[in-house]
């Protein structure tokens, strides 16, 4: 008697387990297939309305919620990225301006830098104040018993304005005048010449540079806006170099 109900339940237990094993193949497929149908309508909403396009082999972008066709990511990241540098158009007619003076070539050179994007065409120049006056002098002799002994012919031929350089550069030179002009000392000089000493007129040179830029404005720039930029003392209209406006 135990035996035979054993015997049921085994069996019993025997086709829960068929069963349920049909049930979930069953389950299994049913959430394939569903899948699948998910799928084919998404790719039929992404196509939208223009599907036939794709028939005309047309590329097709994204849609909105709306409906509205939106271009493809590649076309908005190339809208969204930055193009190349775009060179400053000039004026015109061309307008170009001078600024400075720096007193070191630092701070011109820190200026161009500031500046060069914004502008057309730069470039940099030095330029020397103008000379403290002219002088008349001998050159350099030997030494310094040469440079005696030509002040004792200079005397006995009635040149008494004389001095001798002691060190530097110029050592045993023999000064001979400074003019605040340079019709007195060529004068001077002259005087000299004619009456046998071989002698130079020359303007005594300032020895301090300032340091300039030059600069070609963009059309929609203004001489006050790059001074300011540029921290420039002052700026000023300068005609624009030829090779400039050759381009």
């Amino acid at each position: 008697m135990l035996l035979r109900a054993l015997v049921v339940l085994l069996v019993i237990l025997n086709l829960g387990v068929a069963a349920w094993w049909s049930l979930r193949a069953a389950a299994v497929e049913v959430a394939a297939d569903e899948t699948a149908e998910s799928t084919l309508q998404l790719a039929r909403e992404v196509a939208g309305p223009g599907s036939a396009g794709s028939d005309r082999g047309e590329p097709q972008g994204a849609v909105s919620a709306g409906g509205k066709a939106l271009e493809p990511a590649v076309t908005r990241m190339s809208a969204a990225s930055p193009n190349a540098p775009v060179s400053p158009r000039p004026a015109d007619p061309p307008q170009c301006a001078t600024l400075g003076p720096f007193d070191t070539a630092a701070a011109r050179d820190a200026a161009l830098k500031r500046i060069a994007p914004d502008v057309v065409r730069v470039a940099s120049r030095e330029v020397g104040d103008a000379s403290r006056g002219w002088r008349v002098w001998m050159a350099p002799l030997p030494d310094r018993a040469a440079a005696g002994q030509m002040v004792a012919r200079l005397l006995e031929a009635g040149f008494n304005d004389y001095y001798i350089i002691a060190d530097g550069a110029e050592a045993n030179a023999i000064a001979l005048g400074r003019f605040g002009g340079e019709s007195g000392a060529r004068a001077r000089a002259q005087a000299l010449r004619a009456a046998g000493f071989e002698v130079v007129a020359m303007p005594i040179p300032n020895p301090q540079q300032r340091h300039w830029i030059d600069a070609m404005l963009a059309d929609s720039d203004t001489t006050a806006s790059l001074r300011d930029r540029a921290g420039a003392p002052r700026v000023e209209p300068h005609a624009c170099n030829p090779k400039w406006d050759a381009g």
